[in-house]
């Protein structure tokens, strides 16, 4: 080491190495995923998952701040829901559909705010997802477009107002508006991702394009003819599954649900049915309210011709969806998907959504006692306990929470932006920074609320809730907080340290 080239050499030599094996993604040789019969392979292993559909990982619908700041998920905000993805043992999930410009919805920014138009900064959001699904070996099924017309995210009709066709229908039978959405097909298939560099044709973190959501739904929703209407829009999917496959022949096509699985298993494009099972709605229909035997007789139609999955499942009893995840494990059904998770706010507390006006509110992993109605922890340990097992694995060791949390000020009190895994918060006082350090309070949580249903669009919903009051605190007088998240696995780090006072 006393020749001082050699010396410098073997300076550059380590410096090369650790870039080499620091800046590679771990996952650069994550294959796209392919099908073979009726199951789907990563490289030469089967893939199979259990988890729960994100439809706000790409754009939060609940809880709006008046600066609509809060509108596109930020990385604390999509880590945070991969986080617990992750933690969960899903390797898939399911974003809801992009959103359309609507002038009933306030100029709220959207995905697609006019004709051949797209927002960059609605993208560099799906980038960034798309991107950290890599990192957290989770894959998504991306649908395109709703047929239904949802506030703050719209669908076909709206996309047909675009081009000023105002008729309905006119999206899945008008020429123009049919070639607005291959320009948009054209867009997204061939889009470069800013944050990674690979083009979503070639990335493997999208599991499989969709065609949208539930195109079944669309006759019933306008009391519209089924008979008239369900040959438009199967020739709708079979032009739009040519038009994908010819830019796009690395990924799988879902078909979109709802419509008559004969002609979607006969179309070589489309790669995976799909089915939405609620025990909540069927039961209002007067359908079979039974989750299990569904899964079991569509099964049987997919067997020896395509996958299944079950991209949406929810709002029943325990025993009930409990043998539908079991039913899909046993009976060799690709995947399922429960409705749904939502993931924390920037801004402290966590984004709710109450589904349908049902007693179920969003679940936040990994459960707390706000969601005690809908039993949200018993559900969520449910989800992990199978998303292992169909992958034949053991669950994991916990983890300590991360990141650290992040303390900040709320009116009189604090709220903060929690950890992921965090079951509960640990807050600390000190008359100094260098301390000493006190406990005030243990056992807080950042999930507070016992029922949303006349909380989400209200404008109180739009500012964060004070999680924390120190009503030991004498006034005028200067105190230093700091806090920190806690699991079965131990403590994170401490959040940075928040004086308070003169």
């Amino acid at each position: 080491m006393k020749n001082p080239g050699y010396k410098k050499f073997y300076i550059l030599l380590m410096i090369l190495l650790v870039s080499i094996t620091f800046g590679k993604n771990k996952n650069a040789d994550w294959p796209i995923i392919t099908r073979k019969g009726d199951q789907l392979y990563e490289g030469d292993k089967v893939f199979r998952f259990m988890g729960l559909a994100a439809p706000n990982i790409q754009q939060n619908e609940s809880q709006i701040r008046k600066d609509r700041t809060n509108r596109f998920p930020d990385e604390y905000e999509i880590r945070d829901i991969l986080e617990a993805l992750n933690r969960l043992g899903s390797r898939a999930t399911r974003p809801f559909s992009l959103s359309v410009y609507s002038p009933d919805d306030d100029n709220m920014p959207v995905y697609i705010p006019a004709r051949r138009t797209y927002n960059e900064d609605a993208f560099q959001c799906l980038d960034r997802i798309i991107a950290l699904g890599h990192e957290y070996d989770v894959r998504l099924i991306i649908p395109f477009i709703a047929s239904q017309s949802f506030g703050g995210i719209r669908g076909v009709d709206e996309f047909a107002a675009l081009a000023g066709k105002a008729e309905t229908g006119a999206f899945w039978t008008d020429e123009e508006v049919k070639a607005d959405f291959r320009h948009f097909l054209e867009f997204i298939l061939n889009r470069k991702n800013t944050v990674n560099g690979i083009m979503y044709k070639n990335d493997p973190a999208i599991l499989a394009w969709q065609f949208g959501n539930e195109f079944g739904s669309f006759a019933g929703d306008r009391g519209l003819d089924y008979a008239i209407w369900t040959p438009h829009i199967l020739n709708w999917c079979n032009e739009m599954a040519d038009y994908i496959k010819e830019i796009d022949p690395n990924h799988l096509i879902i078909e979109a649900g709802g419509l008559p699985k004969e002609e979607m298993l006969k179309n070589p494009n489309v790669d995976i049915i799909s089915e939405h099972y609620y025990e909540y709605w069927n039961r209002l229909g007067g359908r079979p309210w039974q989750l299990a035997p569904l899964a079991r007789e569509m099964r049987e139609m997919c067997k020896g011709k395509k996958p299944l999955i079950i991209d949406e499942f929810g709002l029943g009893t325990y025993d009930n969806i409990k043998e539908l995840m079991v039913t899909i494990r046993e009976e060799n059904i690709v995947g399922g998907l429960m409705w749904s998770i939502r993931g924390r706010r920037r801004d402290g507390g966590w984004y709710y959504h109450n589904e349908g006006g049902t007693s179920v509110n969003s679940y936040h992993y990994p459960g707390f006692t706000a969601g005690f109605t809908y039993e949200e922890s018993r559900f969520l340990e449910l989800v992990k306990a199978e998303a292992w097992k169909i992958r034949g694995l053991k669950i994991p060791v916990e983890k300590v929470p991360t990141p650290a949390p992040v303390l900040m000020q709320q009116g009189d009190g604090f709220t903060w932006r929690g950890s992921a895994g965090a079951a509960f918060y640990v807050m600390e006082r000190a008359e100094s920074k260098k301390g000493k350090w006190q406990i005030i309070a243990t056992g807080l949580h950042d999930s507070v609320l016992q029922n949303v249903k006349d909380f989400e669009h209200t404008e109180a919903a739009s500012e964060p809730l004070v999680l924390y009051s120190d009503a030991t605190k004498e006034p005028g007088k200067r105190y230093y907080y700091r806090l920190k998240a806690v699991n079965i696995a131990g403590e994170s780090e401490c959040s940075d340290i928040l004086e308070i006072g003169k």
